[in-house]
């Protein structure tokens, strides 16, 4: 007779290897580099052009690269989705939808910098955000995962407005 052995059958985190985590980190620099890209596209050749044909539109004209850097962080996020499923990266919209909550205005943060600057600021911190959300994910129930990142954004948040 066979005997069936259980073991740690309610484990707490999920098992990843360095492996999986460097994929996660790299991910998100190529993303951030791509969010930049979007940003300036999205600016130059879309939001501009509507937002400053009048001179009278000033306001909405001098608001152009973060409305762009908004509309590019969405689009960054459903590209990411795709990427890290693609990438058997466990929990993806967790670690897209935080990284774009947390990085929602980095287009006004980054907005007169130089380009290359602007590029680095963009990489570093779409790869420091998707190495945290992560890292958080790692948990095996999804309710924790989903506590855990939105405290995170919760705190960040009401730092960054501090």
């Amino acid at each position: 007779m066979a005997q069936v052995i259980i073991e740690d059958q309610y484990q707490t985190i999920i098992r990843r290897t360095w492996d999986t985590w460097g994929r996660t980190i790299v991910l998100g620099a190529v993303v951030g580099l791509t969010y930049w890209v979007l940003t300036t596209l999205i600016g130059h050749y879309i939001v501009e052009p509507i937002a400053c044909k009048s001179v009278t539109n000033a306001a909405a004209c001098s608001n152009a690269t973060p409305l762009a850097g908004n509309i590019a962080a969405v689009l960054v996020a459903a590209l990411a989705v795709i990427g890290m499923v693609r990438l058997g990266i466990a929990r993806p919209i967790i670690i897209a939808v935080g990284a774009g909550a947390l990085l929602w205005d980095l287009g006004g943060w980054t907005l007169g910098l130089f380009w290359l600057e602007a590029i680095a600021w963009s990489v570093a911190l779409y790869a420091i955000v998707f190495a945290l959300f992560g890292w958080i994910t790692r948990y095996a129930t999804l309710l924790t995962s989903l506590i855990i990142s939105l405290l995170i954004v919760l705190i960040i948040r009401i730092a960054l407005v501090l």
